[in-house]
């Protein structure tokens, strides 16, 4: 009895949440408009930041979003320089049933600018939206580090 009462309530949990996925993110930089936008939380588990990395390479920063998502939890899921992109995914915590993590990267001049996408699953449950974690945050923190390690 107890077994279906679990299963049940695996159940009904599921149907009542949805799971973040990479079509919530844009598929390249040629879809972000960068610096312009709201920054911060922007929707139910949606989530941007910008920054600029003066003086560096696309592909330099490429390996740095790869570094950065690593740092903050994410495994890779893809990487295409053509298309300045590296996208992660983090499985399962307290609040989510996953994570996805998009890193969009493009150069401007001699600086390289970047946007981070956090989506959360879009969970009804009792504990509300509350996907934040600062994930773009830490993936840029990340990111930093890697930049200055590497120079």
């Amino acid at each position: 009895m107890k077994i279906i009462l679990a299963l049940l309530s695996i159940g009904v949990c599921l149907a009542f949440s949805s799971c973040a996925t990479s079509s919530m993110i844009p598929k390249s930089a040629s879809e972000v408009n960068f610096g312009a936008g709201k920054e911060g939380k922007n929707g139910w588990s949606s989530y941007r930041e910008n920054a600029t990395f003066r003086g560096a390479t696309v592909a330099k920063v490429i390996e740095s979003a790869k570094a950065g998502l690593g740092d903050a939890g994410f495994a890779l899921k893809r990487v295409d320089l053509n298309e300045g992109v590296v996208i992660g995914e983090h499985g399962v915590t307290w609040h989510d049933w996953n994570v996805i993590a998009g890193v969009y990267i493009k150069q401007s001049g001699s600086d390289v600018l970047v946007t981070v996408f956090v989506e959360g699953s879009k969970d009804l449950g009792v504990s509300g939206d509350v996907t934040g974690d600062g994930w773009s945050g830490k993936i840029l923190k990340g990111m930093r580090e890697y930049l200055k390690i590497s120079k």
